[in-house]
């Protein structure tokens, strides 16, 4: 080891000192002063060799191998164990198995096809949906509590679906599906619910939901396609949080007295569906929101909605649910989103979409109807 140090700190000094001739502490110090300042060196850019992609596709990939590793663990092995046997023994090894198989499988699956930003946002959310999906097509197949087949493979479509639905969709797009997936579900159940409120029905619910998410996927996709304006995964986000505003804002109706379970139902879905048409259009056709500016907005709302809760408290509501309450909560959650879009500044909407690739820019033409100096791109279309 002191060998080492010693050819470690006599290696530079011999490149820098002719042998034989040392220097004194009088030349030492004379090159020190005549010597260049040393220039900084700047740090090369990074070439991944070994892989031959760029930062933003490792990174996508990367993050795909990682949720599915994810999924494996809390997801499909759970449901493939769950699927294959009842004994203890056989169904550890079973999700051993499974858990660990799915990240080599991602990994390799990663090697072969090229992972897009919609593919990843869709392959980490929808297996989810069709985990769902697959459960409720079970029950209501079968009527029984055993929803282990149906949640595995419901979930290893979802997979299957998202790598080829998401290699032609946009983030938007992609988040638009599962948008539409849960926004149908949700409705359609809960309509099934009102008008049947018994539990005899509640297989017919399951298959309504089942079949109302696989539409809703299809229409959200086309939502944020088709829209003649630019919607993007963060704009998405914000009609979660609209549609809940909306919700608890319906909820000032029934909050107060007894009503029955088809009035409350009617009431809290007709509010949902209020707030969605209003953050489409305050908020999606105004505004082009990135994902963390999405889940900003969501923050603020939920910030806004303890504070109004607070307020009704202070005020001498009591301590449960009522009128008030959703009122100061809904109003609180509307004047926290209208402060983070204010904190986030103008980030006005990229223009109108006339097409899926004919796209149209009203800025540019306004600055050119004004004899602004410059090139303009009113009308585009990508090929």
């Amino acid at each position: 080891m002191r060998l080492l140090l010693s050819l470690l700190i006599a290696l530079p000094v011999a490149a820098q000192t002719p042998a034989g001739q040392p220097k004194t502490r009088l030349e030492l110090a004379d090159s020190a002063r005549q010597a260049p300042a040393p220039v900084p060196a700047t740090a090369a850019p990074v070439v991944r060799a070994d892989t031959g992609v760029s930062g933003v596709a490792h990174i996508l990939r990367s993050s795909f191998v990682r949720n599915q590793a994810l999924l494996g663990v809390t997801l499909y092995g759970p449901s493939f164990a769950a699927t294959v046997t009842d004994a203890a023994v056989p169904a550890a090894a079973a999700y051993l198995v499974m858990a660990g198989g799915t990240f080599f499988a991602a990994a390799e699956l990663s090697r072969d096809i090229r992972i897009t930003d919609g593919m990843e946002l869709l392959a980490t959310r929808m297996p989810i949906r069709g985990a769902g999906i697959g459960a409720a097509l079970q029950y209501a197949l079968t009527g029984k509590e055993d929803y282990a087949a149906g949640i595995f493979f419901g979930s290893v479509l979802g997979t299957t679906g998202a790598l080829t639905l998401g290699q032609r969709l946009t983030t938007g797009a992609a988040m638009g599906a599962i948008f539409g997936a849960d926004a149908a579900a949700a409705i359609a159940m809960s309509t099934m619910y009102a008008l049947n409120t018994d539990s005899g029905h509640a297989r017919a619910r399951a298959a309504v939901g089942a079949g109302a998410a696989v539409a809703g996927m299809q229409l959200g996709a086309m939502y944020a396609s088709y829209a003649r304006y630019n919607v993007t995964a963060g704009d998405v986000q914000t009609l979660w949080t609209s549609s809940l505003i909306g919700a608890v804002a319906a909820g000032t109706a029934v909050a107060n007295g007894n009503p029955d379970a088809r009035t409350v139902t009617f009431t809290l879905l007709g509010g949902g569906v209020a707030g969605l048409l209003a953050g489409d259009r305050l908020l999606v056709r105004r505004y082009d929101h990135s994902r963390s500016d999405g889940s900003l907005v969501g923050v603020g709302a939920i910030a806004g909605a303890l504070m109004g809760g607070g307020v009704a408290v202070l005020v001498g509501s009591s301590d449960r649910f009522n009128a008030a309450t959703a009122a100061l909560g809904a109003a609180g959650a509307a004047g926290g989103v209208f402060m983070a879009e204010r904190w986030l500044g103008a980030r006005p909407d990229a223009g109108r979409r006339l097409g899926q690739r004919l796209n149209f820019a009203p800025q540019a033409l306004a600055m050119a109807v004004a004899k602004m100096p410059g090139t303009y791109s009113i009308l585009s279309y990508s090929f």
